[in-house]
């Protein structure tokens, strides 16, 4: 009787519960028997009680079981299974019969509801007792969370088996149904005989997450199933026992695809001892441990085999393997006292150590060792071997207790490994040393390490000997550190002591000394180990520093470092000067820098100045530096300025360094650029943090337009700029003779990966020119283009257009990697206007319009073009000459690197056709070469003045055209006159000027007018003539009296600015009228020695009644000399009075001698209008008036007019009787004449005439 039982809160689930109990127990060994009866009731005012009677008899074979249990809510039953809420709980158990064949069932009632219900059997057969139970019900609710998963929904058991008489347990069936899992089991396990149980447990459908170790480190597993087998002699069976995971994570380890196999050719039971063999695959071993994850990469596997007993464990061999690690192990271990013998082997990729020690290491490494742990717990690593490329070690270490010792000993026998950690190439050997003994806290430790010679960017470094020794103690460490040497026979020295005192750490002795730079001083470190002190620097040539970097520096610099702490921040302010320093192209000259940097390590702010007079970098001059920095808080503040190649700039604003982020903020800046003015218009922000640059809006003025900017750069960039009236000529400054102008508008966006960034644009402009357009020809243009560039390919399209007419369209892509390619198309109307300028210079002009179709293929350095030029109703005309080429219509055809000139043809202004035909080479590098051949068909030329040609020919145009070509060919000559000006001008004459100390504008002016004659060699450049013309006949030269045709031929040879002409027409007939008096030319040749002007020598001759005349004519045709000479001999007055007159010049009358001037006047070419017959002429109103002298001597006066254009009436009177007569002329037409005549003396004629002009 037990009437006060109080129960804790841990049982109760709330407060202090009072219990009152009842009961009996009785038990008789002879026979067995067991009777209790026992009643629980609740005293502390709450519901609950409990009823349970047990009788159980064996010799009568008796059974009898009655168990009823109930609580209301929040009840200790509910509270001890952990029922959310605690709900009300009723429990009942029954059973009786003979222990022979005993039944029983339990029902398990919550808040009113069944949630399980189990039956049970017991039978006592042969083999021994018998037992069957099962059941179903909701077990998930009363389980740990860990164990929940296995038991989802529903949950049903069956089992049977017996256990039998000779100790051994038979199972039947075993078999378990939730909703997540299916487990079976059947066999038999027999300790005195043979034993084969099979156990096998697989989930239905997810794989079953069971949630393992602790909650402070927790083991989750995804088992997919899992399968275990007993067989073979019952003391020691054979043992398989496999499992199938689908993941098992541990802290940031986590196993895919997880494979376990353990098996033991027989386990015995009893004595736990037997062998083992244990296998692990792994699809995936992922762990957050830097060092070890990249040894477990790709496939992981692991086996150990070996034994087990009671003493000890004995591993015969372990290995691991994955992608980069192979590692075999052996090992025996006794388990009373934990001593241990181990032996390792491993052989690893060296990429998969960190890269701190893999850039000296081969491509394996091999690492080998012995270890032994005594009873006492003393370690001892034996045999410790690494080798590794030219790296290899050896040693051993110990530890026993509090102390620990270590020798390590090692060579690298190249350290060209070291190049990029050092950042400079450097070649040798080097040996080292490491020791280590005392306590395991605070050893005492030796490095050293040694080489006789070693190379640094190609310098020689000897004797060098490092070492430090001290005591590795965390609180108080110490340390003497020592390097000496040569640099190119330089002396090298460096000391140093770390130094202790009071828990203050402090770098004493500090120096460093190579050739004549030195760096010295003492340095304190605070509770963070920040230094406090100051560093004095005086290198008076850092050229030697320089090389063993792998650098070409020269120059000094001079100054000191001072480290300070500010209310907790660490500071370090520089004063430093340098004359001097060059590297390269890139030289500064006079530096100065005093500025002090706050809180250098979290956020540093910079207060100070930094100044230099130039910095030179190639043909770039920036002088004039000098920079101002100002500490604002966090914050530094700068402005500043500079020229750079006399563009003067200067910006303003303020940095800071906080939080890993940094923030530029500009709030002015400016350059002038050849007079134009850029500026930032209002203030921006540059942000850089997470390894992201942003840029906010960032709006420039540039000279009257804008460039917007807003850009993030990262992994991936985002950069958008908007362009408005940006004047081009800004980039005048940096592309010396472009001489760009207009402006430019348009969008470009920047996005993708900074290696290969995609690029998106729109720009247009109007009215834009630069130097190279200009000299092409061309007015301002307005170009429109949009285009993508990404992936190495440019592609775009582009309009053109100018005031002139000028439309071209085109674009296509081009591939910018490597060799550039092409693959270009435009198409348009291009005027010839464009070519106006550089024909003027040739006295040319070409007008109307080119349809241009043309392809672009192929290498840029050395593109394919094809395609089509053609016109129709050009005009080209050509001033010197007079000439014009009207209607030139042209088809030609590009490819193959010639133009191919398909049809070109034209017609002359003063008559005739013209066509072309051939090829043009379209190579600039070869000046354009021409195979052209060009036919001319009754063509006609005048010179307005000398000349008039009627002509034919066939030419060809060989050679470059943009050096030297070549026409050749031959001009046949049809009717062709050459005309002798009648009259010379009587009052001016041709002026002799010289230009001294003339303007150069005069002089250009007169270079151009008189350009230099050719050589006489011959050459020179531009065009060149050979060209052969003939001319059998009609070769007319008419004028002040001479009328004579000629034949022959001439080569025109040289430059077309200079051509030498070169042949002679030979006097085929001809005449000299002289006062009405014709003359026949009996010989005479036209001849050319070199200038395109005819030179005269024509000769006639006449007899009079006293002499024989001669007259010749000869001279340049522009101005031809009358040369008059007789036999015998008579001055030219006398004998042109004979030849005129027949009679001497005393016989004349004045009216004669009047006429004889006359004719003097015209054959010299200064007669004209004022001659006394021709004003006599006028005042009378008559055609013709003439003074005749007959054979005889006798004189007589003709006077003659046009009636109309058909009829002419002569009167003529002699001064001897029955001289007068008139005279009728009517002109029928085709050459055909009437004429009738009467004299005084009455007499009458007429007659029939026909004339012809040849």
């Amino acid at each position: 009787d037990l009437p006060e039982i109080a129960l804790g809160q841990a049982l109760a689930g709330s407060g202090i519960a009072e219990l009152a109990a009842k009961g009996s127990f009785k038990a008789d060994a002879a026979p067995l028997a067991l009777a209790t009866s026992l009643n629980i009731t609740r005293r502390d005012g709450k519901q609950g009680k409990l009823d349970a009677s047990i009788h159980f008899a064996p010799a009568d074979n008796k059974l009898d079981l009655d168990l009823k249990a109930s609580e209301p809510a929040g009840g200790i039953i509910a509270n001890l299974l952990k029922l959310p809420d605690a709900p009300p709980v009723n429990i009942v158990v029954t059973g009786t019969g003979p222990v022979a064949n005993w039944s029983g069932i339990g029902t398990f009632v919550v808040d009113g509801q069944i949630v399980t219900q189990l039956t049970g059997r017991h039978q006592l057969t042969d083999k021994g007792n018998y037992v069957e139970a099962n059941g179903d019900g909701d077990f998930q609710r009363f389980l740990p969370d860990n164990l929940k998963s296995l038991f989802a929904g529903k949950t049903s058991f069956d089992l049977a088996g017996t256990a039998i008489v000779t100790g051994g347990v038979e199972v039947e069936r075993a078999s378990i149904d939730s909703d997540a899992v299916h487990g079976t089991a059947a066999g038999i396990i027999d300790p005195n005989g043979a034993s084969d149980l099979s156990v096998e447990l697989a989930a239905k459908g997810p794989p079953i997450v069971l949630s393992l170790g602790s909650t402070v480190h927790p083991i989750t597993a995804a088992i997919k199933d899992a399968t275990a087998r007993a067989f073979g002699d019952g003391k020691a069976p054979m043992v398989d026992i496999g499992a199938s995971l689908v993941s098992v994570v541990a802290g940031g380890t986590r196993v895919d695809d997880l494979i376990g196999q353990v098996h033991s050719d027989g386990f015995d039971i009893q004595n736990r001892s037997g062998p083992v063999t244990i296998k692990l695959t792994a699809a995936g071993l992922n762990t957050d441990v830097a060092t070890l994850a990249p040894l477990v990469t790709g496939r992981v596997c692991a086996g150990l085999a070996g034994s087990v007993s009671k003493d000890q464990v004995v591993v015969d061999e372990g290995t691991l393997r994955s992608d980069a690690l192979n590692a075999s192990v052996t090992a025996t271990v006794a388990l009373a006292d934990l001593s241990m013998t181990l032996k390792m082997n491993a052989d690893a990729a060296s990429t998969a150590l960190p890269s701190q020690i893999s850039s000296v290491l081969g491509q394996r490494v091999q690492f080998s060792a012995t270890a032994t742990r005594d009873p006492d717990g003393a370690f001892t690593a034996n045999a410790l071997q690494l080798t590794s490329g030219t790296l290899s070690a050896s040693g051993t270490a110990s530890a026993q207790g509090t102390d620990v010792r270590a020798d390590i000993k090692g060579t690298l026998g190249d350290v060209s490994v070291l190049s990029p950690l050092v950042g400079a190439k450097v070649g040798g050997a080097v040996g080292f040393a490491l020791t280590a003994s005392g306590a395991r806290s605070a050893p005492d430790f030796s490095v050293s390490a040694n080489s006789d010679s070693l190379t640094a960017s190609g310098h020689a470094v000897k004797q060098i000997k490092l070492s430090a020794s001290g005591k590795a103690d965390i609180a108080s460490p110490a340390a003497d550190v020592s390097l000496t040497g040569s640099v190119d026979d330089q002396p090298l020295d460096l000391k140093a002591s770390l130094v202790t005192t009071d828990g203050k750490r402090s770098i004493n002795g500090l120096a460093v000394s190579l050739a004549d730079n030195r760096v010295s001083g003492d340095l304190g470190l605070d509770d963070n180990l920040l230094p406090l002190g100051t560093l004095t620097l005086d290198a008076a040539d850092i050229a030697p520093l320089a090389r063993l970097a792998g650098q070409t520096v020269a120059g000094d610099v001079r100054g000191t470092i001072r480290f300070a702490n500010d209310d907790g921040a660490p500071t370090v302010a520089i004063d430093a000067t340098s004359t001097a320093i060059s590297r390269g192209e890139l030289a500064v000259k006079t530096i100065a820098v005093n500025a002090l940097v706050a809180n250098f390590l979290k956020a540093p702010a910079i207060s100070g100045t930094i100044k230099a007079d130039t910095v030179t970098s190639g043909a770039t001059v920036i002088s004039g530096i000098g920079v101002d920095l100002k500490r604002d808080g966090d914050w530094t503040g700068f402005s500043g300025g500079a020229s750079v190649k006399d563009i003067p700039l200067k910006a303003a604003g303020r940095v800071r360094i906080a939080n890993g982020t940094t923030t530029v903020e500009l709030t002015s800046g400016e350059a002038t650029m050849r007079g134009i003015k850029a500026a930032i218009a209002q203030a921006s922000t540059i942000t850089i943090a997470k390894g992201v640059t942003s840029l906010d809006r960032l709006v420039l003025n540039l000279g009257g337009g804008t460039a917007t900017v807003t850009a993030k750069a990262g992994q991936a960039l985002d950069l958008n700029a908007t362009l408005a009236r940006v004047p081009i000529s800004i980039a005048n400054s940096f592309s010396p003779g472009l001489d760009a102008a207009d402006s430019i508008s348009g969008t470009v966006k920047v996005t993708g990966a900074p290696a290969n960034p995609a690029v998106a644009f729109k720009i247009d402009t109007q009215g834009v020119q630069t130097s190279q357009t200009r000299g092409a020809g061309f007015g301002g243009m307005g170009v429109s283009s949009s285009g993508t560039c990404a992936g190495n390919r440019l592609t775009f399209d582009a309009n053109m257009s100018d005031a002139a007419g000028l439309g071209l369209k085109g674009g296509g892509t081009m591939m910018t990697s490597g060799a550039p390619t092409l693959d270009l198309n435009f198409f348009g109307k291009v005027p010839f206007a464009f070519l106006t300028r550089t024909l003027a210079a040739q006295g040319l002009s070409l007008s109307g319009t080119a349809d241009v179709n043309l392809k672009v293929r192929g290498p840029a350095t050395s593109p394919v073009i094809t395609g089509t030029v053609r016109t129709s109703g050009a005009r080209l005309i050509d001033a010197r000459s007079g000439l014009a080429i009207n209607d030139i219509t042209a088809d030609v055809a590009i490819g193959g690197g010639v133009a191919r000139i398909n049809r070109l043809t034209g017609n002359l202004s003063t008559r005739g056709s013209l066509s072309a035909s051939g090829t043009v080479g379209i190579n600039p590098a070869q000046g354009f070469p021409a195979d052209l051949s060009v036919k001319l068909v009754d063509g006609r030329y005048t010179d307005g003045r000398v000349v008039t040609a009627n002509l034919s020919g066939d030419l060809t145009i060989k050679g470059p055209l943009a050096s030297a070509p070549v026409i050749s060919g031959t001009i046949n000559l049809a009717k062709t006159v050459i005309t002798v000006p009648e009259k010379l001008p009587g009052s001016l004459a041709e002026l002799n000027v010289k230009h001294k100390n003339a303007p150069a504008a005069v002089r250009a002016q007169d270079k151009a007018l008189r350009p230099a004659a050719a050589s006489s060699g011959g050459g020179g450049s531009g065009l060149n003539l050979d060209v052969t013309v003939n001319a059998p006949s009609q070769i007319f030269i008419q004028g002040r009296g001479v009328d004579a045709e000629l034949g022959g031929s001439l080569r025109l040879t040289g430059p077309a600015s200079s051509p030498q002409a070169v042949g002679t027409f030979t006097l085929q007939r001809g005449r000299l009228t002289i006062l009405a008096k014709r003359l026949t030319f009996t010989e005479g040749t036209v001849g050319f020695s070199g200038s395109l002007v005819p030179y005269l020598n024509l000769t006639a001759t006449s007899t009079t009644s006293s002499a024989t005349v001669t007259i010749v004519v000869s001279g340049e045709a522009t101005n031809p000399k009358f040369n008059f000479s007789s036999v015998p001999a008579l001055p030219e007055d006398e004998v042109l009075a004979q030849l005129i007159f027949g009679r001497s010049m005393s016989n004349l009358s004045p009216l004669q001698i009047a006429q004889l001037a006359e004719a003097a006047a015209q054959l010299a070419g200064i007669g004209g209008s004022t001659s006394l017959l021709q004003n006599l002429r006028s005042a009378i109103g008559i055609d013709d008036l003439e003074v005749i002298t007959d054979e005889e001597g006798g004189t007589a006066v003709s006077a003659g007019k046009y009636l109309n254009d058909r009829t002419y009436v002569t009167i003529q009177k002699g001064d001897r009787p029955g001289s007068g007569k008139a005279t009728v002329d009517l002109d029928v037409g085709r050459g055909v004449k009437l004429r009738g005549e009467t004299t005084d003396a009455g007499e009458a004629k007429g007659g029939v005439f026909y004339e012809r002009e040849y």
